[in-house]
């Protein structure tokens, strides 16, 4: 039997990658460290959501591998980062709760572009779960 593929744009195909983090800045080398990590982030397109929070765009299960093990290759040997990915369903699901209104941060233009030129499905084991690496 052959398989028909959906054309169609899945939500679930891009994602995104959330940095949270707590790192020791009692010492001047411990605040340095912080910065030269938060500045990492920045610099591999990370956005600012919350102070020890960023995230950054990926169109696919892949190019979040990327950022992983790059993040993983520059993150402090203190403190205790933790690294989510969320589909561009459920990061269009969060709400922010605040007292004064503010905008979501939407997906760059170009991420839509290269989401665009991203053929390759996730593989998946038996049980349904992703593989990643």
């Amino acid at each position: 039997m052959t398989r028909v593929r959906n054309k169609k744009k899945s939500p679930f195909r891009m994602g995104w990658l959330m940095a949270m983090f707590d790192l020791p800045v009692l010492l001047e080398e411990e605040r340095k460290e912080a910065a030269r990590f938060r500045k990492a982030l920045l610099d591999d397109g990370f956005i600012m959501i919350q102070y020890s929070v960023y995230s950054r765009p990926c169109v696919s299960l892949e190019r979040m591998a990327k950022y992983y093990n790059k993040v993983k290759s520059y993150a402090p040997t203190t403190g205790d980062i933790r690294l989510l990915f969320f589909t561009d369903k459920q990061w269009g699901m969060s709400k922010l709760v605040c007292r004064v209104p503010k905008k979501l941060e939407k997906v760059p233009e170009q991420i839509e572009f290269f989401d665009a030129l991203n053929e390759k499905e996730p593989k998946v084991d038996d049980d349904g779960n992703f593989l990643l690496f």
